[in-house]
C-alpha cells in the first residue's frame, strides 16, 4: 500500500466524523497550549534570571540579616550593625561591602501621592558594588554622588508612571523635586527601564540623607560584597560566615554568592514550572483519551470498510497502519495549533507581565520547544490509536463484512 493512499484513507475517515474529530483535535489543542505556553513561561523565567545572575558577576556576594527561610515581623525587625560592617570589611578576600538600607515610603509629585522603595547607600561604593554589577544604566543625568545632599536618582516608573491624574501620567523630568516624608529632593538622574516594577520604582539616595528621613542609625538591611579579584567566592563566603558567627549568638544571617542564589532561584522556578506542567499535562491527557474514543468510534463505523480492504488482500499490518497514520495525524494537528496558541499565550503573557512592571515573566521561543510539542502531540495520538488499531488490524474479513 502506497504512502498517499494511507493519508487518502486517514483524511477520508476525519473528514466523515468532521464534528468528532474537530472536537477530538481541540482536546490535544488544549493540551499542547497549556504545556508549550507554561514550559515557555518557565524556561523563559529560569534564562533571565540566569541572565540578572550573569550580569551581577561571580565576585558578588548577598547578605541579608535573618536567616534563610525567615519571615515575618521577627525576620523584618533584624538589621545589621555597623560592627557588622566593620568584620565583613576586614575579611581576607573582600575587595569592599556595601552596606545599605532599604524602605518603602509614600512620595508626593504635584500633589500626587504614590509609594516607591527607598534605597540608601554610600554612593562611591554603591554604584560600583551594586548600581553597575546589576547592569543598570542612567536614562539621563547621573548617578547620586557622596557629595549630594537632599538628591536622588529615580527609576524609570518613578519618572513615567508613578503620579497618574486620571489617565494621563504626570513625568518627572531632571531638576524636579519629590516629596517624601514632607522633605524635597532634587532628581538628578532617571534609571533606564529594568523591566521589573520593583526595581523601576525606586529611588536611590545617599545614606546620610536615608537616615535622616527615616531616623535610623547603625541600621542596614543588606549588604553587598564584592570579593576581589583572584579569590575564591565560595572561599570568601565561608569565611564571611564563621566571622559573622563568632558575632551573633545564633546564625540570624544569611550569606550566599551570586551561584547559590541564583540555583535556589532557578530551583524553586523548576519546581514551579513541573507543577503547571503537570496541570497541562492532565489537559493533554484527555485529549489522548478522546482521540482513543474517537478511533474506536471508526472502527466500528468502517468495520465493512476494514473487511473490504482484507477481502482484497491488506494484511494485518497495513491496516493497522491506516489507523495509526490516522490518529497520529489528529496528534499532529493538535500539536501544530497548539504549539503556536502556546507560543502565542506565553508572548500574551509577557507583553502583560511587562505593562505591570513584572519584568520576571518572559517567553522563551525555540524550534526545539516547537519539534518536541509535535513529536509529543503525535506519540500520544499514536499511542492513543494503538489499542483501536490492534482491534481493527485482528477482526476475521467474512465478519467484518457481514457487519450492518
Amino acid at each position: 500500500m502506497k504512502l498517499s493512499d494511507y493519508f487518502r484513507f486517514c483524511f477520508k475517515g476525519i473528514v466523515q466524523r468532521k464534528t468528532r474529530s474537530y472536537l477530538t483535535i481541540i482536546g490535544i489543542v488544549i493540551g499542547i497550549m497549556a504545556i508549550v505556553g507554561l514550559i515557555s513561561i518557565g524556561v523563559g523565567m529560569q534564562v533571565y534570571m540566569d541572565e540578572q545572575f550573569g550580569k551581577m558577576g561571580a565576585n558578588k556576594i548577598i547578605m541579608m540579616p535573618v536567616p534563610p527561610g525567615a519571615f515575618g515581623p521577627t525576620a523584618a525587625s533584624t538589621y545589621f550593625t555597623d560592627r557588622d560592617v566593620r568584620a565583613v570589611e576586614g575579611v581576607r578576600g573582600v575587595d569592599f561591602n556595601c552596606y545599605m538600607i532599604y524602605r518603602t515610603s509614600v512620595m508626593s509629585y504635584k500633589n500626587i501621592d504614590s509609594v516607591a522603595s527607598i534605597t540608601g547607600m554610600v554612593p562611591s561604593i554603591g554604584k560600583d558594588a551594586f548600581f553597575d554589577a546589576q547592569g543598570y544604566e542612567v536614562d539621563s543625568g547621573r548617578f547620586i554622588e557622596d557629595k549630594d545632599t537632599h538628591k536622588i536618582t529615580i527609576g524609570y516608573w518613578v519618572a513615567h508612571k508613578a503620579f497618574k491624574v486620571r489617565d494621563t501620567y504626570k513625568e518627572v523630568e531632571i531638576g524636579d523635586k519629590i516629596e517624601i516624608k514632607e522633605q524635597g529632593f532634587k532628581v538628578v538622574g532617571i534609571i533606564e527601564e529594568i523591566g521589573n516594577r520593583d526595581d523601576d520604582m525606586s529611588i536611590y539616595m545617599s545614606l546620610d540623607d536615608t537616615e535622616r528621613l527615616f531616623d535610623v542609625s547603625d541600621e542596614y538591611d543588606f549588604f553587598f560584597v564584592k570579593v576581589k579579584e583572584g579569590a575564591d567566592s565560595e572561599d570568601v563566603a565561608e569565611r564571611i560566615r564563621d566571622k559573622m558567627e563568632k558575632l551573633h549568638d545564633e546564625e540570624d544571617f544569611s550569606v550566599m554568592t551570586a551561584a547559590q542564589m541564583g540555583d535556589m532561584v532557578g530551583s524553586i522556578l523548576s519546581a514551579v514550572s513541573a507543577v503547571l506542567i503537570g496541570i497541562g499535562a492532565i489537559s493533554l491527557l484527555v485529549g489522548g483519551v478522546g482521540i482513543m474514543n474517537t478511533m474506536y468510534t471508526s472502527v466500528t463505523e468502517r468495520t465493512r470498510e476494514i473487511g473490504i480492504y482484507k477481502a482484497l488482500g491488506a494484511e494485518n499490518n497495513t491496516i493497522l497502519m491506516m489507523f495509526l497514520v490516522e490518529s497520529g495525524l489528529i496528534g499532529v494537528f493538535g500539536g501544530v495549533i497548539g504549539a503556536v496558541l502556546g507560543f502565542v499565550m506565553a508572548l500574551g503573557v509577557e507583553m502583560i507581565g511587562k505593562e505591570m512592571g513584572v519584568g520576571l515573566l518572559h517567553a522563551w521561543i525555540s524550534w526545539e520547544l516547537a519539534a518536541f510539542a509535535l513529536l509529543f502531540s503525535c506519540g500520544i495520538g499514536v499511542l492513543a490509536g494503538l489499542l483501536p488499531a490492534r482491534s481493527a488490524a485482528k477482526m476475521h474479513p467474512v465478519d467484518a463484512l457481514r457487519h450492518e
